[in-house]
């Protein structure tokens, strides 16, 4: 059985009448990269306030290394880390005097500075001033501070908001590299799919405050099943056939063609020998897929910029 690292029940914030979080059930596996994804404004930043107790749930409960939160916040915080919104720095002051500010209050080994730089690619920059340093850089920068204290969680609120893709690569790059060579469990979140699909192996989905997928990612690539179209000469007869074959097809009132579920790659081979030997022509097939962009906006509604 699976270890939670973050398991939420019922988890619900409510501001008067509106519920910005309405009863979000989280399960993070130890190893895990958890890519909490939905549109602005969804919830997303509300739920990981809660996780890290910066804002009491109106109902529901949260569990953290399979302790409460509400019981033992303390103990569980010190074992997690998080960079939510943007970073804040003293500008004047360079990478390595910021991280050192941190490292007092947090009470770690000076050598976790130099440690964390190298893991963000920032030891050549650890002597200048913060303030010269870009976008890209400063979240880098602050994925560093959240690490200081050897975190086993480690939770990023829209870490590559803003960024090029320059800048967007090198983050991706760096919190795939989390769980197996630092032993973190990582919670991103983020409106962009295409960020999530290349970093997590799980994800949840939020709409509205409330979670409407949550799974393996590869659970949501198969939900992004295909469809066959074909140009049939008698489109017809050729619909009779195709039932038979076990594979009913639909009529497009447009132009004829026939649509069919998408069979394996090898009935497609079969099905298409079949219906030339019963004198069909074939003028056109065509696979068509839909894409997880399709199956997201289904989910999350047309709000959401991908």
């Amino acid at each position: 059985m699976k270890e939670w690292i973050v398991e939420t029940t019922g988890l619900t914030k409510r501001y008067g009448k509106r519920f910005a979080v309405d009863g979000a059930a989280l399960h993070i596996g130890k190893g895990d990269i958890y890519g909490f994804l939905g549109p602005n404004g969804a919830g997303k930043t509300t739920t990981i306030r809660m996780l890290l107790g910066l804002i009491r749930p109106t109902g529901g409960t949260v569990r953290i290394f399979g302790r409460d939160l509400r019981r033992e916040r303390l103990s569980i915080l010190r074992r997690v880390g998080s960079l939510v919104e943007s970073p804040s720095y003293y500008g004047h002051l360079t990478a390595r005097e910021n991280l050192e500010a941190q490292r007092r209050v947090l009470n770690v080994s000076r050598r976790r500075i130099d440690e964390v730089l190298a893991a963000v690619r920032l030891s050549s920059e650890a002597n200048r001033p913060v303030k010269g340093f870009s976008l890209g850089m400063k979240q880098r920068l602050g994925i560093a501070a959240a690490m200081l204290a050897e975190p086993e969680l480690l939770i990023l609120d829209e870490p590559t908001n803003g960024l090029d893709p320059s800048g967007i690569h090198e983050i991706r790059e760096l919190i795939k590299s989390m769980p197996q060579q630092y032993g973190m469990t990582v919670l991103v979140s983020s409106h962009l799919l295409g960020e999530i699909e290349l970093t997590a192996n799980r994800v949840g989905i939020i709409r509205r405050g409330r979670l409407v997928f949550e799974g393996e990612m590869e659970a949501l690539r198969k939900r992004a099943s295909g469809f066959l179209r074909l140009a049939v000469s008698q489109p017809e007869r050729a619909q009779n056939t195709l039932a038979l074959l076990g594979h009913p097809a639909v009529q497009e009132p447009a132009d004829g063609g026939l649509v069919i579920d998408l069979p394996e790659d090898k009935a497609v081979a079969r099905l298409v020998k079949n219906l030339v030997e019963e004198g069909h022509s074939i003028y056109r097939l065509e696979e068509r897929r839909h894409s997880l962009e399709d199956i997201f906006l289904d989910m999350v509604g047309k709000e959401s910029i991908l």
